[in-house]
């Protein structure tokens, strides 16, 4: 099952039409064509790099003894690309000043789509972003992940 991040545009209400739903996961599209697939995403300077990157590392694996070291760092590549590349994504809106909703997890986009604006709430139809609760462990503390410390608040790193 996976989960999905939703981001509104700036200003916009929680069941606003516009709304983004952002897969958390491994995407295969990423893994095998991470250039284009950060370029198709809009991650325009990300998507050359990883792209000119790439053209290197055919060129690399094309001379004596360097195709098991381009064929390393270019697996290495996808899968960075294939698991990052969605917070990448929704990070890039929250620097355009989207707004963060919610996480819904469910089985596919159809899904997340009709639970999330089930779930919308009145406060959050009239403009206004519902609070996020603050994280707290088993001591109360604010700030205190359930993850025994091992990992930060989910979207903060």
């Amino acid at each position: 099952m996976a989960s999905y991040l939703i981001m509104t545009p700036p200003g916009a209400p929680a069941d606003d039409e516009r709304a983004r739903f952002i897969a958390d996961g491994f995407s295969w599209a990423a893994f095998f064509f991470p250039g284009p697939w950060l370029i198709v995403k809009r991650a325009w300077l990300i998507g050359i790099f990883v792209s000119v990157l790439q053209f290197l590392l055919l060129l690399a694996a094309t001379m004596p003894g360097g195709f098991s070291a381009a064929l390393l760092i270019h697996l290495a590549l996808g899968l960075i690309v294939s698991l990052e590349g969605p917070l990448l994504v929704a990070r890039k809106l929250s620097a355009r000043d989207w707004t963060f909703r919610s996480v819904v997890p469910a089985r596919d986009l159809e899904t997340a789509e009709e639970i999330y604006y089930s779930n919308a709430e009145p406060s959050a139809r009239e403009g206004h972003a519902a609070p996020m609760p603050a994280d707290r462990s088993a001591t109360g503390r604010p700030g205190a992940a359930a993850g025994l410390g091992f990992f930060e608040p989910y979207g903060e790193r």
